[in-house]
């Protein structure tokens, strides 16, 4: 991703859809912000934002990244996704995750990854499935505010 790309964080990240299961829409301001704090850790080779463009089409269909987070008080490397409404349902997230996962073994890089879909999020949770995470149990995360009931799942990069 690079800063041309904040366009489509926004229409991500203020789609009432995309962000049900993440406390609601953002406001533009706290995604420009984001953004530029991902393209700064980007740069210093400390998350991978990718944007994902299907092999259909010319259009973003979303964004995958692998970023520094903490969990528990203790450092971790976290993995999210979110999709386009029109894109969804297509298996895309899967895919995109996949190809993400297996750059970050043949580079062996971030050793144990992470993601916390929400309990209700049945497609994200799949796609943790069918990526290899183990479901480690339900817990409780902050984001943008919100206190979020998720799933912890972890799989072992190398």
């Amino acid at each position: 991703m690079s800063e041309g790309d904040l366009e489509l964080r926004v229409r991500l990240e203020t789609d009432p859809s995309v962000m049900a299961e993440l406390g609601g829409p953002r406001p533009e301001e706290d995604i420009a912000r984001a953004h530029a704090r991902a393209l700064i850790s980007a740069a210093a080779g400390e998350c991978w934002p990718f944007k994902v463009i299907p092999d259909d089409s010319t259009f973003p269909a979303g964004w995958v990244t692998i970023f520094a987070s903490s969990f528990d008080a203790e450092p971790i490397y976290e993995m999210g996704w979110m999709v386009l409404p029109e894109f969804q349902g297509r298996g895309i997230a899967s895919e995109a995750v996949g190809a993400i996962l297996e750059r970050a073994r043949k580079e062996r890089k971030f050793g144990d990854v992470h993601a916390f879909p929400g309990v209700t999020n049945a497609p994200s949770n799949r796609v943790c499935a069918k990526n290899g995470f183990a479901d480690v149990g339900e817990c409780e995360v902050e984001f943008a505010g919100h206190t979020l009931r998720c799933n912890h799942w972890r799989v072992d990069v190398f």
